[in-house]
């Protein structure tokens, strides 16, 4: 909406360059306000000074707030443009040349079957000329009765009176008949290998006697079975003796 026209009230305008000039150096010098001790002349002075209040306002808004000027109403929409032409069709592709007619034959006999191929690793067993074996690494073995340290080369215990024991959950449908302890020793350490099959508390010793490390031990044949497992212990009999894990030979 536009501003509606304003009167005419401008014939009553001081226009003289002179007395303009004088009477803007009475109101910069303020004498205006000299008058504020009358009653209704302060009156005037409040009401101009709020209009003057209100025209910077209106001016602060308009610069500020709506810009050049007010929006105007949204047109209408323009019809649609029509659809432009399609475009030609592309040409038809050339048909293939017909291939040549096979000759006929009899079918051929079928060819004799294969060797069976070799039987694959199963859970860490690996065959030895048709013996199967486990081998159990350095880290199974730990301390029994004092704490044990194991590297890359091999466990050790931290006391020379020491145990290290390694336990072994079987393979369904084997048995195990000998055991091996490997060690870093140059020689066989006597006495020092037990082999025991556990079944929750009860212990049943698989060897008459301690064996030597780095010896094959025939132990009583223990045949794996569902909640019960192999136990090997060994006593180093030095904190500087590294077991180097455990060679199992499965019937």
């Amino acid at each position: 909406m536009a501003l509606a026209n304003r009167k005419q009230v401008d014939r009553h305008k001081i226009t003289d360059s002179t007395k303009l000039a004088r009477i803007s150096q009475s109101f910069e010098a303020g004498k205006h306000l000299e008058l504020e001790s009358y009653d209704g002349e302060a009156a005037m002075i409040y009401q101009m000074q709020e209009l003057t209040d209100d025209v910077k306002e209106i001016h602060r808004y308009l610069g500020s707030e709506v810009g050049d000027g007010a929006k105007g109403d949204t047109g209408d929409t323009g019809p649609q443009g029509a659809t432009g032409p399609q475009g030609p069709a592309g040409n038809n592709g050339s048909n293939g040349s017909n291939g040549s007619n096979g000759s006929d034959g009899s079918d051929g006999s079928d060819g004799s079957d294969g060797a069976a191929g070799a039987a694959g690793n199963d859970a860490g067993v690996y065959d030895d000329r048709g013996t199967d074996k486990v081998f159990l690494p350095a880290s199974a073995f730990i301390g029994l009765d004092y704490s044990s340290l194991t590297a890359i080369d091999g466990t050790t215990t931290s006391n020379a009176r020491g145990l290290l024991i390694a336990t072994w959950p079987g393979i369904s449908g084997k048995r195990v008949t000998h055991i091996q302890v490997e060690t870093n020793s140059a020689r066989a350490i006597s006495g020092c290998v037990n082999a025991y099959r556990t079944q929750g508390a009860t212990t049943a010793a698989l060897l008459a006697r301690a064996g030597n490390s780095d010896t094959s031990l025939d132990i009583t044949d223990w045949t794996c079975a569902l909640g019960e497992s192999l136990a090997i212990t060994i006593a180093p009999g030095a904190t500087t003796t590294k077991v180097e894990g455990a060679t199992l030979t499965l019937g």
